[in-house]
């Protein structure tokens, strides 16, 4: 039930979960939908109500209609059609089974979803054919970038920019202005745009050495960045 307090996301859940008829016409709303799994009280409430017993059906039906209609989920890249399309029906079968394990506070249904598809997709290619170098170096290039994963750099984005007093007091010693927050959405909107960048390049935006910088990431930023992603 509704009321004037209801955030709009949240009226729009309760009336998708309700009404067959309002369901469908949130699901053709592709921009809404992923307002919805970058919003942490939605996505919230979403899980709250698939946890529920007498609910667990049609919120968890919602749940996976909003993801797949949101065009979130990674498409796969240059992956095998039969490795992705099996990897992607056990990722499936694993989410449900875990559902109630899912932390709506570190990231959305979707960004969840999407990194345990890249492990299994692993233990797929595995289990279909040795392993030889090629096919290593092919694996690990999907993480943490896996094809122009735009969608995934857009939901890190999101974390680092929402969780500021993760990266209040992470600034280097030598060059405080150096912030590390500021620093991780400098990178992640360089691989948004082009998949690469140089530490040259955004040193000298902070007049720092690159190694530097390259090592004050490695050691402050990416451990408080690992922080805001799911286990």
């Amino acid at each position: 039930m509704c009321n004037d307090s209801t955030p709009p996301l949240i009226s729009l859940l309760q009336a998708a979960v309700s009404s067959p008829i309002e369901k469908s016409k949130l699901l053709q709303q592709p921009e809404k939908l992923r307002e919805i799994m970058n919003n942490v009280p939605a996505r919230r409430w979403l899980f709250e109500q698939a946890c529920q017993p007498d609910d667990l059906n049609r919120a968890a039906d919602l749940i996976i209609a909003v993801m797949q209609s949101s065009r979130l989920i990674w498409r796969g890249g240059k992956i095998s059609p039969d490795v992705y399309s099996e990897s992607l029906s056990r990722t499936w079968v694993w989410f449900m089974e875990h559902l109630q394990t899912y932390d709506p506070e570190k990231a959305s249904f979707v960004t969840w979803f999407n990194q345990k598809l890249v492990w299994m997709i692993q233990d797929v290619i595995r289990e279909l054919s040795p392993i030889d170098d090629q096919d290593k170096e092919r694996i690990y290039q999907i993480g943490p970038f896996p094809d122009r994963w735009d969608e995934t750099i857009q939901e890190w984005l999101e974390l680092v920019q929402n969780h500021p007093h993760l990266f209040r007091n992470c600034r280097s010693q030598r060059s405080p202005h150096v912030n590390c927050q500021v620093l991780l959405i400098q990178i992640l909107t360089v691989l948004r745009n082009s998949e690469e960048f140089s530490w040259k390049a955004i040193a000298q935006d902070y007049e720092v050495e690159p190694s530097a910088l390259r090592k004050f990431c490695k050691r402050r930023c990416f451990p408080c960045f690992k922080q805001l992603l799911p286990e």
